[in-house]
């Protein structure tokens, strides 16, 4: 009988939370506002350098965080970002 309930949880994806950073998406939307702008190719015409601006201002605007932190949201930032802003294309 165990071994069924085993199975039963393993599959559901409310199971066992396997983020080590849950701090990270509580902040997610606020941090994803702060770099928008920057992200923005329309909004911001200096792009060289821009992965390395953005972890600055991410670590301006949340300095508690650590620079691994920063780093790991810059990128989930970034992906997002592109998920988000993806143009559909023409058949």
């Amino acid at each position: 009988m165990t071994g069924s309930n085993d199975k039963d949880a393993a599959s559901k994806p409310e199971g066992v939370e396997r983020r080590t950073r849950p701090y990270l998406r509580d902040i997610f939307e606020r941090a994803y506002e702060v770099a928008c702008p920057l992200l923005d190719p329309e909004q911001n015409l200096h792009t060289t350098g821009s992965v390395h601006f953005l972890r600055v201002v991410l670590h301006d605007k949340f300095p508690e965080l650590h620079q691994q932190d920063v780093a790991i949201l810059s990128v989930a930032i970034e992906r997002v970002f592109v998920e988000r802003n993806k143009k559909e294309i023409p058949q």
